[in-house]
Order: C-alpha cells, then sequence, then structure tokens
C-alpha cells in the first residue's frame, strides 16, 4: 500500500503488521502461563490488556520519502557549501490530473513540479526495516550502473529506511553525486539522462521491499517485548528511560564534490535473503518542470522558484553562475534566474512573495489528508 501524506510518500505493509501482532499475543500468552504470582501482581489484570500494552512495541511497518528542495548547483568542479534547505516539494498523485501524458497515466504514481534552479533531494525515515531501490533513465542512483531486476548485494542496490537518512542524487563514482533535478515534459530526469544517453522511465522510481517479519521477531521485537517485561517488573522510580530499538548501523559523513555532504551507502545488516520481495511495492515520481506543471494541471506551482540571494547565501558567486552552461537547453543557472526573477516582478500574485532570502515554505491545505497512490 502507498500513500501521500503531508507531502511524504508512504509504503506500508499492514499485512505484515498482522504476523507481528499475532506473534506478539503467542509470547504474552507463553510469559503469563509460566509468570509468578508475584509478577503477575505487576501485570496488567487482564489478558487483554496485557495484549494492549505489549502491543505497544509494535511498530506500524511503514516508511517514508520525502523530496527536498534545494538549489541546482552550477558544474564547475568548485567545492561550495551545502545548500539552502527550502522544505519539501509537493506531492500529487498522477490519478488527479486528467491532462498528464499517457505514460504518467499508465505508470501512476506522484508527480511534483521543479523550477528549473531547484534540485532534489530524498530524505527517508522508517519504523520498520525496508530495502529502497531509486532509479531513472535506466540506472540505479544508489551504484550508477544499469537498472536491474530485483536486489544485488555486490555492490548493493538499494538503501537501507531505519539506517539511511538521505540520499542526495545519483553516485556515479566514489567521490562525485549529480543532483535529481527535472527536464521539459517528455524528456525525463536530466541526471539519469546524461547518464545513460537514454530516457526509457523517465523521472524517479521507487521500489520498497520490507524485511522478513521473521527476522524482524528475531533480531528486534522480540528484544523490545523482553525489554518491555523488564520495565513492567521495576519500580516506577528505578525504571530506566525508555529507548526506542534501533536498527542497522550508524550513519558515516564524508565531504564530497562540489561541497555536498553525502552520505556513505550504509552496508545492509540483514542479509540479501532477509527481505520479502513477496510484498514490494513500486512507486514512479514524475518530476515536472513548472512552465509544463501548469500547462498540464492547469495550477501553479505552490513553491517560488530560488533567487539569487539564495545562491549568494550558498556561497555561489556571479561568476560561477556566469560561466556555467546547463543541462537544460544550453541556458545557464544565471540566465534561469534573471527570467524568473522578471516573471515574478511581472506577475499580478508579487506583491505576496516573501522578501529575498526568506525560506519559501510551501503551505498546503489539509495536510493531514491521506491519499491513495496507484501503485505500478
Amino acid at each position: 500500500m502507498i500513500e501521500l501524506q503531508s507531502d511524504e510518500l508512504i509504503f506500508a505493509f499492514p499485512e505484515l503488521l498482522d504476523q507481528l501482532r499475532a506473534k506478539v499475543r503467542v509470547w504474552v500468552d507463553d510469559r503469563l502461563e509460566s509468570a509468578t504470582n508475584d509478577e503477575k501482581n505487576l501485570l496488567p489484570s487482564s489478558r487483554e490488556e496485557a495484549h494492549r500494552t505489549f502491543a505497544e512495541c509494535l511498530p506500524r511497518v511503514s516508511s517514508a520519502v520525502s523530496f527536498q528542495r534545494t538549489l541546482r548547483l552550477p558544474d564547475t568542479g568548485k567545492d561550495y557549501a551545502v545548500p539552502l534547505g527550502m522544505g519539501r516539494f509537493p506531492l500529487y498523485p498522477v490519478d488527479v490530473f486528467a491532462g498528464v501524458p499517457e505514460s504518467w497515466r499508465q505508470r501512476g504514481g506522484i508527480m511534483t513540479p521543479l523550477h528549473k534552479t531547484e534540485a532534489m533531494w530524498l530524505s527517508f525515515y522508517a519504523d520498520y526495516p525496508m530495502a529502497l531501490r531509486i532509479g531513472g533513465g535506466g540506472r540505479c542512483a544508489v551504484t550508477g550502473e544499469s537498472w536491474v531486476p530485483g536486489l544485488v548485494a555486490s555492490p548493493q542496490n538499494y538503501v537501507i529506511l531505519g539506517s539511511q537518512p538521505w540520499l542526495d542524487g545519483f553516485h556515479v563514482g566514489p567521490v562525485e553525486v549529480r543532483q535529481f533535478v527535472a527536464q521539459p515534459e517528455g524528456q525525463g530526469l536530466l541526471s539519469a539522462h546524461a547518464l545513460s544517453g537514454e530516457d526509457r522511465w523517465g523521472g524517479l522510481q521507487l521500489q520498497a521491499c520490507p524485511l522478513q517479519p521473521e527476522e524482524f521477531w528475531r533480531q528486534i521485537l522480540r528484544n523490545a517485548l523482553g525489554q518491555r517485561w523488564n520495565e513492567l517488573m521495576t519500580p516506577v522510580a528505578f525504571r530506566p528511560l525508555r529507548q526506542t530499538a534501533a536498527s542497522g548501523g550508524a550513519a558515516e559523513w564524508t565531504m564530497k564534490t562540489n561541497g555536498k555532504l553525502r552520505l556513505k551507502i550504509l552496508e545492509d545488516p540483514y542479509g540479501l535473503q532477509q527481505w520479502d520481495s513477496t510484498h514490494s511495492s513500486r512507486c514512479f515520481a514524475h518530476l515536472c518542470l513548472a512552465e509544463d506543471w501548469q500547462r498540464l494541471t492547469g495550477i501553479r506551482p505552490p513553491q517560488l522558484p530560488p533567487t539569487m540571494a539564495d545562491y549568494r547565501a550558498a556561497g555561489v558567486s556571479l561568476a560561477d553562475l556566469e560561466g556555467n552552461e546547463s543541462d537544460h537547453g544550453g541556458e545557464s543557472i544565471l540566465s534561469e534566474l534573471l527570467a524568473e526573477s522578471a516573471s515574478r516582478s511581472r506577475s499580478p500574485f508579487s506583491g505576496s512573495n516573501p522578501p529575498q532570502g526568506a525560506p519559501r515554505i510551501v503551505f498546503r491545505l489539509n495536510p493531514d489528508l491521506r491519499q491513495h497512490v496507484r501503485e505500478f
């Protein structure tokens, strides 16, 4: 099951939660049968209440991916500071718009608008370990190699949700990352196209595969239940602060090309055979340039484009912008900034724009509304 909520793409597997809930009930029943009278006096008074108490250890078996806005950096080889973060991109199910291309409609998924001076990085959250594959243009974003069916251990072509905090673009070498960006409608994803020379898919595709319930039970949930039991057997005054059970390894950070902080791809701590491929979900994310967005949907992109002040704040000089030719039509980032600035000055909405240099956050109506996303 895939849903959208608060501009997060949520992968959820409620059928696995049912399996884990059944295991918890069996575990609780076994412990109650072997408990001493003193232990029973410290537990909830009824069996059902005990089940509810230990069910608090259950995860939702879900993960979330948000598409974070940032500046598109000039490809000059110069080191820059970490670009300004500008909040999440707005996400919409493809099915809510009648004017989208037929190829998008066939694949379903989500869509989001990008200005030519914007780039994207992916932020991850999970309360249950999942292996996530990310690709575009026939290439794997994690390895930079050709997209192939299924999970591969070496080189590892997936990230572990629950361990990996983010992915900032296509990894094309040990010290090089290309940002996620958009291209005119029908031409797909720029960075993927530049890598592969072809554009079979367009946009991004994300495929999530959850950990086998038996492995989650063995490595994480059973220990969490034991800790909860010990907590109940301990007087309140002596109970330690409750800690969430961690999964996976620790993050490692290194400074990489163009001043970006690139996160090392964390190794899979579970092993290739422990992922439940029978329950995987796949979603396409269609990246659409702002001018195409308005034509296809009939609405303006809710976010404002970056400004010269944003680039100055990121340590990008005018000379860097003048000397850089971007991939979209040979126009420089500077030309795009000037064009967008002129467009804002002519817009009847310009009076409501925030001052230059102020964070431009996307405000959405009904942010807690859950929307179904059709899988491919």
